[in-house]
């Protein structure tokens, strides 16, 4: 049997290493705690971002900012202010705002987006109209117009109104990416616009029972020549 002197002190040893584990235990615990909790900076997409947008057009065009968020929360291949990437790669996809950049959301080869560029929350019309309601010819892809619509009365006069004062066009028979500084006019009757869907049916409803003439502006702004001439739209 032991002494209870030998007993004490074995009782006292494994006491000291219990209470020296324990403590390195919990010095471990809070280290991971505090690693888990630790705020990282990264880069966040500050509003939606376009598929096919290079990093460097983000970065010139602040299209993305600096957000703290928990180290344990984040993708192993988040961007960081101090991890920068290629300045000519390109977004994969549509960057949702918020959305965290990663560097597997970049690539080098971006295949073109099938069908038309309509913008977020608009529809595609097309109109068909002569090359002398086109401005002969001159209104292209990127253009912004002002769409008339000229109508009989019931005093049997014509009458001509402005139907939508700002429409953009997207495309020009089946071309959609003519630059407006293009010197060759597009030939093509039929003339496609991206609007919200009440202008939509709007417009669908005059090529039903109006002539159309589509106007430019000076610099591809038919709002200023509008508000300064008070030119009334059709209520």
């Amino acid at each position: 049997m032991r002494s209870p002197r030998s007993q004490a002190t074995f009782i006292l040893v494994f006491s000291i290493l219990v209470g020296a584990g324990t403590y390195l235990y919990l010095i471990g615990y809070q280290a991971q705690l505090r690693s888990a909790n630790e705020l990282l900076p990264v880069l966040v997409a500050r509003s939606e971002i376009a598929s096919g947008t290079s990093y460097a057009e983000m970065t010139a065009q602040s299209l993305y900012e600096v957000r703290e968020l928990p180290r344990s929360a984040l993708p192993a291949d988040v961007l960081t202010p101090e991890r920068a990437i290629d300045a000519g790669l390109k977004s994969r996809g549509v960057l949702s705002a918020g959305q965290l950049l990663t560097s597997s959301f970049f690539t080098t080869n971006i295949r073109p987006e099938p069908g038309l560029p309509i913008p977020k929350g608009m529809l595609a019309v097309t109109i068909s109209v002569d090359e002398v309601s086109r401005v002969g010819n001159f209104v292209l892809p990127g253009s912004r117009v002002v769409v008339f619509t000229t109508s009989g009365t019931s005093t049997g006069n014509s009458q001509t109104r402005v139907l939508l004062p700002d429409v953009i066009v997207i495309g020009i028979g089946n071309q959609t990416d003519v630059s407006l500084s293009s010197t060759t006019p597009l030939p093509s009757p039929l003339v496609t616009v991206a609007l919200p869907p009440k202008d939509a049916q709007a417009l669908v409803l005059a090529t039903q029972s109006a002539r159309l003439t589509l106007a430019l502006a000076y610099a591809n702004d038919p709002n200023s020549v509008l508000r300064s001439t008070a030119i009334g739209a059709e209520g």
